[in-house]
């Protein structure tokens, strides 16, 4: 008597832990849609540009300008105090200082953006998602890459926000995920004066003074 309750009891566990959280379905099924969404939306974009405001990690505040025009162009410009212009193209990103005269090299797949200056954006076999805020306009949602090599480490995880309707990014926050103790927040932009599938000249990408 004592063996068949034994045995009943096991089954009973074995097929309880075997049966899947019907709110963890639906928490993956909602993270699953918002990636195809956010592969659409992307992928949608011509051009893409926008006023920035950026915090960093030290809590000192800057402004400039964000222009992408996909594939392949992608530029910060940094205003006055900051001298900084980051301009990515032909796969290499240029980091400007104009009050140095100081140019500094580096592949763009080293940017957490790259994906951006690619002709196709595809996530789903690329990224783990988190479903970080969610309300009636707003999503966050943290991307983390899921080859975790010493490379792409490298790039850290991206905290997107986004407008619902119309689905809009409104901006991001870079996670340095290299770190022994926790997450540290490396910068965090917000994007104002947006403007999506506008006529964006080559030439503002070859200009690193203004």
């Amino acid at each position: 008597m004592l063996f068949k309750f034994i045995c009943h009891l096991f089954l009973f566990l074995w097929v309880g832990s075997s049966v899947a959280d019907p709110v963890v379905i639906e928490e993956k099924n909602k993270i699953t849609a918002y990636l195809q969404q956010l592969e659409d939306y992307f992928n949608s974009l011509k051009t893409f540009s926008a006023d920035f405001v950026q915090v960093d990690r030290r809590g000192v505040k800057s402004t400039g300008y964000f222009l992408l025009k996909r594939p392949s162009r992608m530029k910060l410009y940094y205003r006055s105090p900051s001298a900084d212009v980051l301009v990515a193209k032909d796969s290499k990103i240029t980091h400007y200082n104009r009050d140095l005269k100081e140019k500094t090299i580096t592949p763009a797949h080293a940017s957490p953006l790259s994906f951006l200056l690619e002709s196709k954006v595809s996530l789903m076999d690329r990224v783990d998602v988190e479903l970080a805020l969610e309300d009636d306009e707003v999503v966050m949602l943290l991307l983390s890459p899921k080859n975790q090599n010493v490379e792409i480490e490298k790039e850290g995880n991206v905290l997107f926000t986004f407008k619902k309707k119309p689905m809009t990014l409104m901006g991001w926050e870079i996670i340095d995920n290299r770190s022994d103790a926790s997450e540290v927040l490396v910068i965090k932009i917000v994007l104002e004066n947006i403007k999506i599938n506008t006529k964006i000249s080559n030439d503002e990408f070859e200009k690193l003074s203004s």
